[in-house]
């Protein structure tokens, strides 16, 4: 993108905003964390350039991850939601309206609808984070994974092209301490990204954060947030690879923080030189202006006002407002206690046990079985059959059998899950002269839903994490997540803790029996 074709008035009136929005609430709540966005007010900027981007691609909806820096100034200016809806979270309200909240107002998701500048609606998740910053990444691709998926769903089959994926964009966001320090994100990249903040030297081994990221192959633009021209340029740049070649895109976006770790911290005890120099510095919106030569003060003056209108309502709420909703598909399942009437009789007829054996033994003409294989599909006939004793491996491919024809969709991944890890599986068939992959689970019935076995790389975490995030966004769908050993749970325990086992305290999802 050429200089000349950057809306350079836009720009400077989104770096005002955000700037002006953490002014006012330095303001107004001295003292009180926040985690400003302060010193790298252009990644609004720079997520204006991706969305729009992004909209001109097909995108529909973007699922957006981050940790708590700056995640208020993207609820108002990616998320879109009022700034007296956000600001309501540091007032003093009905401590009855915050029950259920989930976390402190920094951890909290949001859910709205972004504008491109051509005037597409983008609807926009930022989803909820704990405080282990990088436990999120997984859980917002595989909610991207799940959107997709539904824009794709032809029958028992998805439709993964291009223009599918394009639908969905993923952004995810954290500073560059935890994408060089934290194992779970290089597990998630192994599996799409902005980041932003300690001295270097401390924080990662290498010259860039971003370093982590090498190891794929795939793009890293470093860009320094001074110069918010090019950081729109850069995010133009990123979202067009990313739908031309469906390929990950990191961008390094190098800034500051104004306050230290949190307003509360006092920065200027362990980096003095440095925050007397970021004392004196002046904001992103004031050096651009003079750079361009806009005149500022009318926009100032009128955003400021805006703002301060903004933290009026909020003081006069009564009751915090809820920031996000759940998607139209949670609306048939309910959430609660266990009651006896939920249960109901699970079990199969001998005719339908025999119509889904024959489906789970039959492959296609002209695919070459492997010798072992093929006694293996010759003894679960006769199991479907009632001739032998069913064993666990194929029960358990009968109940997926049951549940696809059902209607409900299937999806199972981990470590040697498509053979299984105590070779007791082989949901998936290998033909021994091509090494092309046959499913029969996928092909029981042309009415049946979709399945899908997939190995996992040797990760706990972040694989736990993409499919607790797909289930969150295909909740009709069975979504099982297997350990190679049990103890290999552990490694995932991040995820199960702040997750599966708070989500329904904290408002994420509700319970399904």
């Amino acid at each position: 993108m050429p200089a000349g074709e950057v809306d350079q008035h836009k720009i400077l009136e989104r770096l005002i905003r955000a700037d002006l929005f953490e002014q006012v609430l330095q303001a107004r709540y001295l003292g009180t964390k926040r985690f400003s966005l302060e010193g790298v007010t252009a990644l609004i900027p720079l997520l204006d350039s991706i969305l729009d981007t992004a909209g001109e691609h097909g995108a529909h909806e973007s699922v957006m991850a981050m940790s708590h820096r700056g995640r208020l100034n993207v609820m108002v200016h990616a998320a879109c939601k009022t700034p007296h809806e956000v600001v309501a979270g540091f007032e003093d309200v009905d401590p009855r309206s915050v029950l259920g909240a989930g976390d402190v107002k920094y951890h909290v998701g949001a859910t709205g609808t972004y504008v491109t500048s051509a005037g597409k609606e983008i609807g926009i998740h930022l989803v909820s984070n704990p405080s282990h910053l990088e436990a999120v990444d997984p859980v917002a691709v595989g909610r991207v994974r799940a959107k997709q998926t539904r824009y794709g769903l032809r029958g028992p089959y998805v439709d993964r092209s291009p223009e599918t994926l394009n639908r969905v964009v993923a952004i995810v966001m954290h500073g560059d301490a935890a994408f060089a320090g934290q194992g779970i994100w290089a597990e998630t990249l192994n599996l799409a990204l902005i980041g932003f903040t300690t001295k270097p030297t401390e924080e990662h081994s290498s010259r860039f954060a971003s370093d982590i990221a090498k190891r794929q192959s795939v793009p890293i633009f470093h860009v320094n947030a001074e110069d918010p021209d090019a950081v729109v340029r850069v995010g133009k740049l990123a979202a067009e690879y990313r739908a031309t070649f469906g390929s990950d895109v990191v961008v390094d976006l190098i800034g500051y923080r104004r306050h230290g770790h949190s307003e509360v911290d006092d920065p200027t005890i362990t980096q003095p030189l440095l925050y007397e120099r970021i004392k004196n510095h002046a904001p992103l919106w004031k050096i651009y202006a003079e750079h361009t030569g806009i005149d500022s003060s009318v926009m100032v003056e009128a955003v400021r006002k805006e703002y301060e209108e903004e933290q009026t309502k909020a003081r006069a709420l009564r009751k915090i407002p809820h920031l996000r909703k759940l998607p139209d598909y949670w609306a048939p399942y309910q959430h609660g206690r266990y009651k006896p009437e939920y249960e109901v009789d699970t079990g199969l007829t001998p005719e339908k046990l025999r119509e889904i054996t024959d489906g789970l033994v039959r492959v296609p003409e002209g695919f070459h079985i492997h010798p072992k294989i093929a006694k293996l599909l010759e003894q679960r006939a006769e199991m479907g059959h009632g001739k032998r004793a069913v064993d666990y491996g194929f029960a358990e491919t009968l109940a997926f059998g049951s549940v696809l024809l059902e209607g409900n969709p299937v999806r199972l991944t981990g470590q040697d899950t498509q053979r299984g890890t105590f070779n007791q599986r082989h949901a998936v068939l290998i033909d021994t002269q091509t090494e092309h992959n046959y499913l029969p689970l996928s092909h029981l019935s042309k009415q049946q839903a979709f399945c899908e076995i997939h190995n996992s790389s040797l990760s706990e975490a972040g694989c736990l994490g993409f499919e607790y995030g797909f289930s969150r966004d295909y909740p009709e769908a069975l979504v099982l997540w297997e350990a190679q050993f049990g103890d290999f749970a552990n490694g995932a325990q991040v995820i199960i803790d702040q997750f599966i086992s708070a989500g329904e305290d904290n408002g994420i999802c509700r319970r399904v029996w």
